[in-house]
């Protein structure tokens, strides 16, 4: 796990006590040399059940709104723990426009 893919975790951890939660580290999937630019969230939370999906991820970019001058892209998929089981799962997340690498 990269250092940034692991700090992410943590702040997710500490501040929404997810039920369930991934931090995907996508960066290989899009062209250039960053390492640890692209990540995708899924975040399931009791936490998120009075907040509207906008004000979740205002929340996270609150969150890491330091963070966020170093990360490229963010994906952010927050479910509170009914829409998860309803869900079964986090759409994919699309091709790099800039040239994805196999």
């Amino acid at each position: 796990m990269s250092d940034m893919q692991q700090h992410l975790t943590d702040q997710l951890n500490t501040a929404l006590s997810p039920t369930h939660l991934e931090v995907i580290n996508e960066s290989a999937n899009h062209a250039g040399p960053a390492t640890e630019s692209h990540f995708k969230l899924i975040v399931v939370s009791e936490k998120f059940n009075d907040l509207k999906l906008i004000d979740r991820h205002r929340f996270i970019n609150q969150l890491f709104k330091e963070e966020l001058s170093h990360i490229h892209a963010l994906a952010m998929h927050t479910y509170t723990p009914v829409e998860w089981q309803n869900k079964h799962g986090a759409p994919d997340s699309p091709k790099c426009s800039g040239g994805h690498l196999s």
